[in-house]
């Protein structure tokens, strides 16, 4: 009876231990990200920094993403521009990817996006981000969606 079980369980183990989840669902990594937000101009249509709602701060203002660096544009003073990048702070198999803007501008509404951001969802039209700050002890959202 031993025997049967020990054959039965290796059997299940090695089926388990074939399968490849990777080959399913594909891991989200820096260049997916970087050449989602380098495709056309995005807009803030939300941001909640520190239990209040800033998102009408940034009503018409407009992200150009390239490769390394931001324009801002409709800000109603002078453009902005920056730097951005996404870098991945996780292990292999477990990516955490981050979103990294720094801008310009001594305006109080950029100098709040200018952060590293967790990225929690990407696609082809929506970055969603969020910031734990360990001295507020809150959560900042931010997400861009293309115009």
């Amino acid at each position: 009876m031993n025997k049967q079980v020990f054959i039965i369980l290796s059997i299940v183990t090695l089926f388990f231990s074939s399968c490849d989840v990777s080959e399913d669902i594909p891991l989200l990594n820096e260049l997916t990200v970087t050449n989602r937000m380098a495709n056309g101009t995005w807009k803030i249509t939300k941001l909640v920094h520190e239990n209040t709602t800033k998102t009408t701060d940034y009503n018409g203002v407009s992200f150009e993403f390239d490769a390394i660096s931001v324009m801002v544009n409709n800000t109603g003073t002078l453009p902005v521009a920056g730097g951005w990048g996404v870098t991945d702070e996780g292990f292999e198999g477990a990516p955490e990817l981050v979103f990294t803007m720094a801008l310009t501008s001594v305006e109080p509404r950029f100098i709040t996006i200018s952060e590293d951001w967790d990225i929690i969802e990407s696609t082809a039209t929506r970055l969603k981000l969020k910031d734990e700050n360990l001295d507020t002890n809150t959560t900042d959202y931010l997400t861009f969606e293309k115009n």
